[in-house]
C-alpha cells in the first residue's frame, strides 16, 4: 500500500456516473490508504451523506458532466450544508474554462483528465488536509464561543452577586478574553476583586486566564493568602508551563482585598496598569509603585504589595487594552473608563479603535455609605513644574477627556472651566514649583453623578504665598492695575473655588443643568 498507514482512516465519496472511471479511480485511491465510498449519481452521494453524515467524510471527489445533479449543483449544497468539507471536481478541459469562476464556492479543487497518478496524490492529500483544518478552526472557535458566553454570563451573575456596587465592562478581540474578572469572598469577611489579562488572544490565553482564578478562588478558600496565589502561579508558568529561556505564557494581574474592618486596602500588583482611588470629591491618584512590575511568568520576584486607608469614593481599575486606548485617543484613562462604564452612550465606534481586549471595574468600599454618591474621577496628572510649555497640551487633553464623557456639553461652560483650569495650573507652575522639575504640581477633575458639577484641584508642591485676591481686584480695576488678572477671573467664574495651604492648592467647582442622558 502506497499510502500513510494512517490514511485508512481518511474517508473519501467518490461520485461519478461511469462505472469503469469509478471503479479505476476507486482502486487507486483505496492503492493510495483511502476508504472510498462509491455513488453513481448526486443523488446517491446525497443519500450516503445523510446516512453517515457530513463529518463522516473529509473529502469528496466528483465528476462534473453526470445525468440529473451535477457536480456543481452538489459542491453547492455541501458549500450551504457544510462548509468545511472539501470538494474536487473532475474536468475536462472545456469544463474547466466553465469552472474556473465557479471554484471559490467552497476553496473547491479540481481535477483535470486525464488524471495523472502523483496529481491525484497530492490534490487528494491537500484537499483532505483543507478539510481537517477547516474542522478544527470551526471546533476551536465553538469552544472559543462556548467559553467566551460561559466567560460573559458567569462574570455578571458573580460579580453583581458579591458586589452590589460594582460597575463593570467587557469587550473582547475574539470571542473567549484572556481578561477576567472575578469576586472571591473570603471567611473573614473581607472581598478580593481579582483582575487578570493573558497575553495573547488565543483560546489558550482565555483557558490560562480562567485556570489562574479557578485556582485563586481554591487556594484562599482553604486559607491561603494572596502573596502565596501569585507566587504559587507565578512558579507554575516559570517551571511547568514556560521554557528556561522562554516566556511563552505570562499573565498580569492585580488583586485588591477590602477589609471592612480596619477600613483597608490591600493590594498585589504583578504587571497590570496601576489602579486608581478616589475619595469623596473625585479627586484621584494612582496606587501602588509608578515603575510597575513584571507579569507573572517572567522573574521569580513577581510583584508589590501593599496596603492603603480607604475612604468613601471609588477604586477604579482597569486592564491594558485601556490604557492603550486612551493613550491612542488622548484621553485621560479615567475619563474612558467612566464613557465605557456609562451604558447610555453608545462606544462602538470608539471600541472600534481597541487593539486589545479590555476590562475596566469601578466600585465602591465598603466603607461608602449606600444612599451616598462620591463624584466620579475623570482626570488625574502629575506634572514637573518645568513643564509650563505643555500647557496647550494639558488644556486640548483635559478638553478631550471631559468631552468623551460629556460628548454635546456646552462650549461656552467648557470654555469658561478650560480657562479658569488652564490659569491655576500656570500658576502652579510657575509660582508655586518656580519652574523647578523636581517639584509637581498635580491636576485632578471630577463630576457629579449627574453632569451638575464639574470639580477641579490643582495642588503645588511649592511653599504658597498670601495674597488678597479682593483688595487687589480693587485696587486694579481703579488704577487699571493689569497683573494677576488672571487669578481675579479665577475668583470669578468658577461656581465656587477655595483655596488653602497658603495658595498652594486650588479648588474651583463649576456648575451646570443637570443632565441625565450623560448619567451612568
Amino acid at each position: 500500500m502506497e499510502g500513510h498507514s494512517s490514511s485508512k482512516s481518511i474517508q473519501l465519496l467518490l461520485v461519478d456516473d461511469d462505472k469503469t472511471t469509478r471503479r479505476l479511480l476507486g482502486f487507486v485511491l483505496e492503492r493510495l490508504g483511502y476508504h472510498v465510498t462509491e455513488a453513481q449519481s448526486a443523488k446517491e452521494a446525497r443519500a450516503h451523506i445523510h446516512t453517515l453524515g457530513f463529518d463522516h467524510f473529509d473529502l469528496v471527489v466528483s465528476d462534473y458532466w453526470m445525468p440529473g445533479q451535477n457536480g456543481l449543483e452538489l459542491l453547492k449544497y455541501i458549500s450551504v450544508e457544510d462548509p468545511t468539507l472539501s470538494v474536487m471536481l473532475m474536468t475536462s478541459d472545456g469544463e474547466r474554462q466553465i469552472l474556473e469562476n465557479l471554484i471559490q464556492i467552497n476553496g473547491c479543487g479540481f481535477l483535470q483528465k486525464p488524471i495523472k497518478r502523483d496529481t491525484l496524490r497530492a490534490r487528494v492529500a491537500d484537499a483532505v488536509a483543507q478539510t481537517r483544518r477547516r474542522r478544527h478552526l470551526q471546533a476551536t472557535e465553538s469552544e472559543a464561543n462556548t467559553l467566551g458566553e460561559n466567560q460573559r454570563i458567569l462574570q455578571h451573575k458573580q460579580l453583581t452577586g458579591e458586589w452590589s456596587n460594582i460597575e463593570f465592562t467587557f469587550t473582547s478581540k475574539s470571542q473567549a478574553s484572556g481578561d477576567f474578572v472575578s469576586v472571591i469572598p473570603l471567611q473573614s469577611g473581607e472581598k478580593v476583586l481579582l483582575i487578570s489579562d493573558a497575553s495573547g488572544h488565543e483560546l489558550s490565553s482565555a483557558l490560562q486566564s480562567n485556570y489562574f482564578h479557578g485556582l485563586a478562588r481554591g487556594m484562599l478558600k482553604y486559607g491561603a493568602s494572596l502573596p502565596q496565589v501569585f507566587q504559587h502561579f507565578n512558579d507554575i508558568l516559570l517551571h511547568e508551563w514556560n521554557d528556561e529561556d522562554l516566556v511563552g505564557h505570562s499573565l498580569a494581574a492585580l488583586a485588591l482585598s477590602f477589609d471592612r474592618d480596619k477600613q483597608l486596602l490591600s493590594f498585589i500588583n504583578a504587571g497590570a496598569p496601576q489602579p486608581y482611588l478616589s475619595q469623596s470629591d473625585g479627586f484621584a491618584a494612582p496606587i501602588g509603585n509608578a515603575q510597575g512590575f513584571a507579569p507573572l511568568g517572567w522573574f521569580e520576584d513577581p510583584f508589590f504589595q501593599s496596603q492603603i486607608k480607604l475612604q468613601p469614593g471609588y477604586v477604579c481599575a482597569w486592564t491594558d487594552g485601556l490604557s492603550d486606548l486612551a493613550e491612542n485617543t488622548e484621553v485621560d484613562p479615567l475619563a474612558l473608563a467612566d464613557r465605557l462604564l456609562n451604558k447610555r452612550l453608545n462606544s462602538s465606534s470608539l471600541l472600534s479603535n481597541a487593539r486589545d481586549d479590555i476590562a475596566v471595574i469601578r466600585v465602591t468600599p465598603p466603607c461608602t455609605p449606600i444612599d451616598f454618591q462620591p463624584m466620579i474621577p475623570l482626570v488625574s496628572l502629575d506634572i514637573p513644574g518645568d513643564q509650563a510649555d505643555r500647557i496647550d497640551e494639558i488644556q486640548a487633553y483635559c478638553e478631550k477627556s471631559i468631552r468623551i464623557v460629556a460628548p454635546e456639553i456646552d462650549s461656552s461652560y467648557l470654555a469658561d472651566l478650560l480657562l479658569c483650569l488652564r490659569e491655576a495650573l500656570l500658576n502652579a507652575l510657575t509660582h508655586g514649583c518656580r519652574s523647578q522639575r523636581d517639584l509637581a504640581a498635580s491636576l485632578r477633575l471630577s463630576r457629579s453623578h449627574d453632569f451638575s458639577k464639574i470639580a477641579i484641584q490643582i495642588r503645588d508642591q511649592g511653599q504658597g504665598h498670601s495674597f488678597d485676591w479682593e483688595a487687589h481686584a480693587a485696587t486694579a480695576a481703579e488704577e487699571l492695575i493689569p497683573e494677576h488678572r488672571g487669578l481675579i477671573m479665577m475668583h470669578s467664574i468658577p461656581s465656587r473655588i477655595d483655596l488653602s495651604d497658603r495658595g498652594a492648592s486650588v479648588f474651583m467647582e463649576f456648575e451646570r443643568e443637570a443632565n441625565l442622558n450623560w448619567a451612568n
